[in-house]
């Protein structure tokens, strides 16, 4: 498998595999890729963290990661969100998330980005070292005791310090 940058050519590609990802989700209306295709034409946008995953030359899974702020009194901090990540049903469990997640969390890092957050279920993404944002005292700001509003530090103390309101839906 290869992950590499998602590159404009396999913008149509990626959309039929989010629509495929996401049609067995109970909990999407079916516009997650179209705002994928939305989110692509905003400032938030970091083409190098837009990733695929290719097998046998088909991509199968996709990741992204742009930018959010942490709303502070001392004014907004910089950081990221992940949203969306989707594998093909037919590549499902082959650890293709665990991996595209690894590898556009090492890219954030080289960067010199801080943290990961995400809004998703937190019995799956425990498993790749997310935890509540509210263990930082990083609230949600729709709901202080979310649960599925996670954050991952890039490297230990990041957040340190750092204390407010994030939007992760």
């Amino acid at each position: 498998m290869t992950i590499r940058q998602e590159r404009p050519a396999d913008y149509s590609e990626v959309y039929q595999l989010v629509k495929s990802s996401f049609e067995s989700n109970e909990a999407t209306d079916g516009t997650v890729p179209d705002y994928l295709n939305e989110l692509r034409t905003k400032d938030v946008f970091i083409p190098e963290l837009s990733l695929v995953a290719e097998k046998g030359g088909q991509i199968v899974g996709q990741i992204t990661l742009y930018k959010t702020d942490i709303i502070t009194p001392q004014g907004n901090h910089t950081e990221l969100l992940l949203s969306p990540i989707s594998v093909h049903p037919n590549f499902f469990r082959q650890g293709i998330a665990r991996a595209m997640t690894e590898e556009a969390l090492a890219r954030a890092r080289n960067m010199g980005f801080r943290a990961v957050f995400l809004c998703g279920n937190p019995d799956l993404y425990h498993k790749l070292g997310f935890v509540p944002s509210y263990s930082y005292s990083i609230y949600h700001k729709s709901d202080k005791s979310a649960e599925w509003s996670m954050v991952q530090e890039l490297y230990n103390g990041a957040l340190n310090g750092i204390s407010g309101t994030i939007d992760t839906v």
